[in-house]
């Protein structure tokens, strides 16, 4: 059958090729609608030339040059190649270089949809919007409501999409604590410079700009300056003749350099007892003297205010207190868009070039210095959409065709472990027919189906439900969409391969039940380890044994900030509900009974950086007599392997390191000792999963395990709530 969508689900997005080393227009899928925000259809959004230039000059680095940019990520590769392997960590570095990198982070549109939760926003209204990964230089965007501020009447997009730099600008000066009659210093002059000029002179300061380009001191007199300075040699003597030899109450440093030069600068023209705060990205080797002899303070402004990388303001949409947090991102949004409003200060004089969207790289030729003219802002401008049904983009090298549509699949989420480890084992298995795949940005989902050979990408996944010729469901997206993705794809008649969790609680796992029940689907969970090959050894041996087990597994799974999705208890469930419930499912796998008792206990933290509920201790028995412990740990080092298993029983005893070495001695006194590269089983979970679609046999997980195991994850959270063993029911 053919397969039509409508055009107006996808949409014109600029994307930075790290591989390619160029900037490309193209068409995505529309981004989808998540909680606590809105879905924005834009009409203008600024280039940021020098956060976006640096990003473009940074991608056409050789790898050499990028690992002497970033040591902490070449650190950070490191030690996931100890870690994980360099299989491993060779997808997962190759799925990042693969993907495309949005560029914009300032933008003004209208709002298309509204997530039902939101009811300060309305279809129809006019917006500014902030963030990068949100507002960016694309036809459509999702954006949380804490970026988002509206835009009255007054103000047109263009001055609206100004909205980021000014509220960057306006926490520098709020940063500084300037007093009406100050004199305050400006160095450097770009956007955010000439910005703060305006907001300066907004305060009642006397302003001096200062620069290296000659053509920016002249446009600083129209933005609020009232003296201009070069910044060379000359500078100190004319700033100490501005200052009748005091120097400047503070200086604001917006300049972008590689060089101490302005920090150095600063110093030298500041009074004594004066203030220095760096907004831009300057090299800061600060010489002790001049600060010390002066006494100056020296500040950092973060971005555009408090609230900045917090996962609780941005995503979740948790404000802060007004009596408390007087000024968080959002109101210096807000603040800046109404000075516009009220005649405050002038945005129009800054705009020096607009282009359409499709005009896109032209600008950024014009940024970049290949196109040699002088400019100011420059603009993206967009269209209205049309609606206009036509044929998706099919590939020129499509999947070869099979009449077994089990094993044509669609793929939902395409973050860093399904296109790090997930699909990169689907497509080496072979046997998996991969038609479709979304995800919540469409960036994402755009890249890995060019980097797998996906036929075409969907806007939505009702889209992909709905297509006959998909016979399973992929499920890899956000923990809290899982319940509700599976039970679409039962009641739509498909397979359904989800990555752990199955779901975040007993409500959702009673609905999966009563589903699977209705429907009699295959559904498979994503857990792995019980295929690696050295648990397969493991699991031989144990065939023999009619004891009970003791087993001890230690997980040094390692910190993870509570301000994250994964800790976030709406959206990630925490690390139990997240993680845990893999070792809990392979030492159910290993005793070959189910778990009918359950007791957890946390260590009580005095630092609030480390979770309790991510330290603790899970004793588990199950109906055959055995015991399991499980030591879960977030406060280690990850010098130490991460998973260690030992087991005794029947005469028998077993140590598993890390899925590297193995140790089996059993009562004929014969001892086994092997070594391997690390193998977590995906692939062997992938290819036993494919056989199943195939053979219409059932799945490689029994469905009551899946349900033992994941109603063990929430009896763990709940003992370590109430305290005390709980017994589950058969």
């Amino acid at each position: 059958m053919k397969y039509y969508k409508i055009y107006e689900n996808y949409m014109k997005q600029v994307l930075q090729y790290d591989r390619e080393k160029k900037v490309r227009v193209k068409d995505i899928p529309t981004p989808q609608m998540k909680s606590v925000g809105l879905v924005v259809d834009n009409r203008s959004s600024l280039i940021s030339v020098g956060t976006e230039r640096s990003i473009i000059e940074l991608s056409q680095m050789s790898l050499v040059g990028k690992a002497k940019q970033r040591p902490d990520v070449v650190k950070q590769v490191i030690d996931k190649i100890k870690t994980e392997g360099i299989k491993s960590t060779y997808n997962k570095v190759m799925g990042k270089l693969s993907a495309p990198l949005p560029l914009g982070y300032s933008c003004a549109g209208i709002v298309r949809e509204v997530h039902h939760s939101v009811d300060k926003f309305a279809i129809g209204e006019r917006v500014a919007c902030a963030g990068f990964g949100y507002a960016s230089h694309s036809e459509t965007i999702f954006v949380p409501t804490n970026l988002t501020v509206k835009i009255p009447d007054s103000v047109s997009y263009d001055e609206a999409s100004f909205v980021t730099l000014g509220a960057i600008a306006l926490q520098g000066v709020r940063v500084a604590d300037i007093r009406l009659g100050e004199t305050v210093a400006v160095i450097g002059l770009g956007l955010l410079g000439q910005i703060t000029c305006m907001l300066l002179e907004a305060s009642g300061c006397k302003v001096i700009g200062m620069d290296i380009d000659h053509e920016k001191l002249i446009q600083a007199k129209s933005c609020g300056a009232t003296e201009t300075c070069m910044s060379d040699s000359a500078a100190i003597s004319t700033i100490m003749n501005h200052t009748a030899g005091h120097g400047v109450d503070t200086v604001i440093i917006t300049a972008a350099t590689d060089s101490a030069g302005p920090v150095t600068l600063a110093g030298d023209i500041c009074r004594e007892k004066g203030t220095v705060v760096v907004v831009g990205a300057v090299k800061m080797d600060i010489p002790r003297k001049a600060y010390y002899d002066k006494e100056l303070s020296f500040k950092l402004s973060r971005s555009y205010g408090p609230g900045r990388y917090d996962y609780n303001y941005e995503e979740a949409g948790n404000d802060y207190p007004f009596s408390y947090v007087r000024w968080t991102e959002n109101r210096n949004m807000d603040a800046f868009i109404k000075l516009i409003a009220n005649n405050k200060i002038n945005i129009k004089q800054l705009i020096s070039h607009r282009f359409n969207i499709n005009q896109a790289t032209e600008g950024y030729k014009l940024i970049s210095g290949v196109t040699d003219e002088k400019f100011t802002g420059v603009i993206l401008q967009y269209d209205q959409k049309e609606k206009i049904i036509t044929k998706p983009e099919t590939r020129t090298n499509p999947t070869i065709p099979n009449n077994n549509t089990e094993t044509n699949i669609g793929f939902i989420g395409a973050g860093g472990f399904a296109s790090g480890v997930l699909l990169p084992n689907i497509k080496q298995v072979g046997n998996y027919n991969l038609k479709a795949i979304v995800s919540g940005s469409g960036i994402s989902a755009d890249s890995s189906s060019e980097r797998f050979g996906f036929e075409t990408t969907v806007s939505t996944t009702d889209e992909m439900m709905q297509n006959k010729d998909i016979g399973t469901i992929f499920i890899a997206n956000r923990h809290n969409q899982h319940a509700e993705l599976v039970l679409d794809a039962m009641q739509n008649g498909k397979s359904v391969f989800v990555e752990k969790p199955l779901c975040m609680n007993q409500e959702e796992l009673n609905k999966i039940i009563s589903s699977y029940n209705e429907n009699k689907t295959r559904m498979m969970v994503g857990f792995n380890r019980r295929f690696a090959p050295i648990i397969q050894e493991i699991k031989k041996k144990l065939q023999t044994n009619k004891y009970p087990l003791s087993m001890y597994y230690r997980i040094n799974g390692g910190f993870i900030p509570s301000g994250t999705w994964i800790q976030d208890a709406e959206t990630g469930g925490g690390r139990i509900i997240g993680e845990v419930c893999h070792f809990v499912d392979l030492l159910s796998y290993l005793t070959d009974s189910p778990i009918c008792k359950v007791e957890a206990e946390s260590l009580v933290m005095p630092d609030e950086r480390f979770r309790s509920d991510d330290n603790l201790q899970i004793t588990l028995r199950f109906k055959n007599g055995s015991v399991g412990t499980i030591n879960y740990i977030a406060s280690g080092n990850t010098m130490m392997s991460k998973e260690y298993l030992e087991i005794f029983g029947g005469g028998m005893a077993v140590t598993m390191d890390d899925f590297r070495t193995l140790t089996i001695a059993d009562d004929k006194n014969k001892k086994l000792d092997k070594k391997q590269s690390q193998d977590k089983g995906h692939n062997a979970m992938l290819r036993a999963f494919c056989e199943s679609l195939k053979n219409k046999t059932d799945s490689p997980i029994p469905f009551e395990q899946i349900v033992n195991g994941t109603e063990t994850t929430f009896a763990i959270i709940e003992s370590l709530s109430e305290g005390g063993a709980l017994w589950l029911n058969d």
